[in-house]
């Protein structure tokens, strides 16, 4: 690699004091260096901003609870030739931006897709849930990134002239799918992406049950709008079980491990579809009423 080229890495924050710090330290012990962080805050009332001003990051007091936008807004006050949006409750692997940009500069690769694993030691739910993440990781890295990502998953970090190809993040879909919005843009296109074999921890995971089905049902009630944005047939494939073919993998590793992760599993699944189907459900009522 003959140039160290800036990578401008977005944080759309809202309310984050309890994991921004670890996810910036984590960004503060990265491998490769050249890089600048720019926080895009939604009206936080806690520490949030204190936190990223601690660490150097360019602060930017958006006021706007739409992760799209503020990802945008971040991009348009970024110098970087490559854009990396991280949200504010993950740790990143050391190697990532390495690896990232070695993809791209060296194997001439448009973006990366760059996966997430729960953190295990938070709670039962994060287990389980990390059995059907990693499943999902192994389906991933075998198919490769544009035959199977057309379908399932997001790439967060790209060249910025791939990004403002095509608009940049897509702002009807604030809270719900906005990395599957614009990583179908960008397949059109013919981008080329990879994926890497480090990871971010999600630090955010749901310590109850009730935590799961709370954040799916809010899910389901902004699916109608990625429905709408990005077509029914495309989008429920992306969301239903049916387009989750590594999930067949997950319940036979859980069987294997752990009988009561095998069992936390299938809760965990049911639990999951069924609170985003009566938010959905919940959101068409709605609507329909107005």
């Amino acid at each position: 690699m003959k140039n160290n080229p800036l990578i401008s890495i977005i944080i759309p924050t809202l309310n984050s004091e309890k994991t921004l710090e670890q996810c910036l330290k984590s960004i503060k012990n990265q491998s490769y260096q050249n890089y600048e962080i720019i926080i895009v805050d939604g009206g936080s009332e806690d520490k949030t901003i204190g936190i990223a001003e601690k660490f150097n990051a360019k602060v930017i007091n958006a006021n706007i609870k739409n992760m799209s936008k503020q990802t945008n807004i971040g991009i348009s006050n970024s110098d970087g030739l490559y854009i990396y949006r991280v949200d504010s409750d993950v740790i990143l692997n050391p190697k990532i931006l390495e690896k990232s940009i070695e993809k791209c500069e060296n194997e001439g690769y448009d973006g990366v897709c760059i996966n997430w694993i729960p953190d295990e030691s938070i709670s039962f739910w994060a287990k389980v849930r990390k059995i059907e993440k990693e499943s999902y990781v192994k389906h991933l890295n075998y198919v490769g990134a544009i035959k199977y990502d057309k379908n399932v998953a997001g790439a967060t970090f790209l060249r910025r002239d791939v990004i403002d190809s095509v608009g940049g993040f897509e702002e009807n879909v604030p809270t719900f799918g906005e990395d599957f919005a614009l990583f179908n843009k960008l397949a059109k296109s013919k981008f080329h992406f990879a994926v890497i074999d480090v990871y971010e921890l999600h630090i955010g995971e749901p310590k109850t049950l009730m935590e799961v089905v709370r954040k799916n049902f809010r899910y389901g009630r902004a699916a109608k709008t990625f429905l709408k944005d990005q077509g029914t047939k495309k989008g429920a494939k992306q969301y239903s079980p049916a387009g989750r073919i590594h999930l067949t993998d997950a319940f036979k590793n859980a069987f294997k491990n752990d009988k009561r992760l095998f069992l936390g599993l299938a809760i965990y699944i049911f639990a999951l579809y069924a609170s985003a189907s009566i938010g959905f459900i919940y959101s068409v009522i709605r609507r329909s009423q107005n």
